[in-house]
C-alpha cells in the first residue's frame, strides 16, 4: 500500500507545473537560493496556512511557537515533494549534463495556462489579489461560522479561464503560437494526448 496523498489535486497539478523550473535549479545549483524561496512563497500566497489545531498547540511551547513548527512541516513536505517527483535523475558531462526522468514528464500546458504564464504577473496579480481580498471578506460576513472551501488557487484559475475567453482573437492567436512552441519542447511525451483529452473541456 502506497503512502497517502497529502495534496489536493489542485496542489499536486500546481507543483507539478513547477517541475520543470525546479530541474533547471537542480542542474544550474539554485534550487535553494532561488527556486524554493520563490515556490514557497507563492505556495502560501495560494494555500495560506491553517491555523495550529489544539494537539499542535499543546506540543508547542507557544501559539508562535506552534505556528512556526507548522509552518516549517508544511515548508518541508513542498520541498520533499519536488525531490521525490524527480527520482532517478542522472547527471552526465556537458554544460546542462544528462538528464534522465523516471517520473514527471513535461506536459503541455493548455491554452489558459499560456495565458497566466504570459500575464499574470503584468497584468492580473493585482487585480486578483484585490478581487480575492474582497471575495473572503464577503464571505466571512456572510458566513461567519462556515469555513471557506474555495482558495486563492482555484479563485485565481476560474479567473483566468474566464478574461481568456473574453481575449481578442489577437491575443489567443498569441497564445496559441506560444503553446505550439512549448509542444515542441515536450515532444515525444506519451502522456500529452491523454492530457489533452482529460482538459479538452477548458478550452471549448
Amino acid at each position: 500500500m502506497g503512502r497517502r496523498r497529502w495534496t489536493t489535486d489542485g496542489q499536486g497539478t500546481w507543483l507539478a507545473g513547477h517541475l520543470d523550473a525546479f530541474i533547471d535549479s537542480q542542474l544550474e545549483k539554485t534550487t535553494v537560493k532561488n527556486f524554493f524561496p520563490k515556490v514557497i512563497k507563492e505556495w502560501r500566497e495560494a494555500w495560506p496556512l491553517p491555523d495550529p489545531t489544539q494537539e499542535e498547540l499543546a506540543a508547542a511551547k507557544s501559539p508562535e511557537d506552534a505556528i512556526q513548527k507548522k509552518r516549517t512541516k508544511e515548508d518541508e513536505r513542498v520541498k520533499a515533494w519536488f525531490h521525490n517527483h524527480t527520482r532517478g535523475q542522472t547527471y552526465g558531462s556537458g554544460s546542462r549534463g544528462l538528464l534522465k526522468l523516471q517520473t514527471a514528464k513535461p506536459r503541455v500546458r493548455l491554452e489558459w495556462q499560456v495565458y497566466q504564464q504570459l500575464t499574470y504577473e503584468s497584468k492580473w496579480k493585482a487585480i486578483i489579489d484585490k478581487e480575492w481580498s474582497e471575495t473572503v471578506k464577503k464571505w466571512e460576513a456572510e458566513n461567519p461560522d462556515t469555513k471557506m472551501v474555495e482558495t486563492r488557487f482555484t479563485f485565481m484559475n476560474t479567473f483566468l479561464q474566464e478574461k481568456y475567453k473574453e481575449e481578442s482573437e489577437d491575443v489567443k492567436e498569441e497564445v496559441k503560437k506560444r503553446r505550439a512552441e512549448l509542444k515542441e519542447e515536450v515532444a515525444g511525451d506519451d502522456n500529452d494526448g491523454d492530457l489533452e483529452a482529460r482538459n479538452g473541456a477548458y478550452q471549448k
